[in-house]
């Protein structure tokens, strides 16, 4: 699969046909591998995943030597550069996105947002503002972990703890706006892999990990959630069925997700840890 095919990034759809087709998707949902890349260099312990031009924007924790980066990896797999994010006891950049919706392939890359926390929860978090060359251009202190964020395009940020246990509306300074408990009674969220914004409302769609425990031990289901962030509510959430070749569920790590020409949902997910590669699955809308 060519680097044209890969740069998916919704360019040709509205917000709303990717949440529509979110929607979509139930816990009978085939995936299918349909391609993967080999990342060559090391990918530490991913947290976050999104299309960056033609190739992608990774940010990762490197837990033995407590620092923390996002790097950029061409289509090709080759990483083309590292920033360095790590803010003193500050190592834990989380998941990420930025709404990507009709953005052109040669159009300008987008501002991106980062959290990097302390690795523990009930921390602290530095958030960072990161313009097209990853230069830090403003950022501000907050009192707890944020493990992803994304901005919503109209000055104020949607963010979740630690495990998602707290979601949060923020403005660029830091001042809370919005908090709840989550109300997802499965799954953490790990990363934001969509952003749309429309007259009714902001949405957000992500992933993550529920872990069941059962006679014969514990076991992990990926997860996909729609959140409208205006009313801080899962409006659809549901198992997915994609693994690792580690047996990990795909969504343990960064994953982006997008629409194919044929507006066939696209799950790309950075799996496994230090060697990795980035899978894309398609989900067999017929089998919903």
């Amino acid at each position: 699969m060519n680097a044209d095919a890969l740069r998916l990034a919704s360019v040709g759809h509205t917000g709303r046909m990717v949440i529509d087709a979110v929607q979509s998707l139930g816990r009978s949902m085939s995936w299918k591998l349909v391609d993967e890349v080999a990342v060559r260099g090391d990918v530490g312990h991913p947290q976050g995943l999104c299309r960056w031009g033609d190739g992608w924007l990774v940010s990762t924790v490197h837990p033995g030597s407590g620092t923390g980066e996002v790097f950029v990896v061409a289509a090709d797999g080759e990483v083309v550069s590292r920033v360095d994010v790590t803010d003193g006891e500050r190592f834990h950049p989380g998941g990420f996105a930025f709404d990507s919706t009709g953005i052109e392939a040669d159009a300008p890359l987008p501002d991106c947002w980062i959290a990097v926390a302390e690795y523990r929860p009930r921390s602290t978090t530095t958030v960072m503002r990161l313009d097209a060359d990853l230069a830090t251009l403003e950022s501000f202190p907050f009192d707890d972990h944020l493990g992803a964020i994304c901005p919503l395009g109209d000055g104020t940020l949607f963010a979740v703890s630690w495990a998602s246990r707290r979601w949060y509306r923020l403005d660029t300074n830091g001042k809370i706006l919005e908090q709840r408990t989550t109300p997802s009674r499965w799954v953490d969220l790990q990363d934001i892999c969509h952003v749309e914004g429309g007259i009714d409302g902001v949405r957000v769609v992500a992933t993550g990990v529920g872990e069941l425990q059962t006679p014969g031990g514990p076991v992990q289901l990926g997860g996909l959630v729609a959140i409208d962030v205006d009313a801080m509510t899962i409006v659809h959430d549901t198992p997915i069925a994609a693994w690792m070749p580690s047996g990990r569920v795909a969504t343990y790590n960064g994953a982006h997700l997008d629409l194919r020409a044929d507006s066939s949902v696209t799950l790309h997910c950075l799996v496994d840890d230090i060697a990795a590669s980035i899978g894309t699955w398609v989900a067999n809308t017929s089998m919903a």
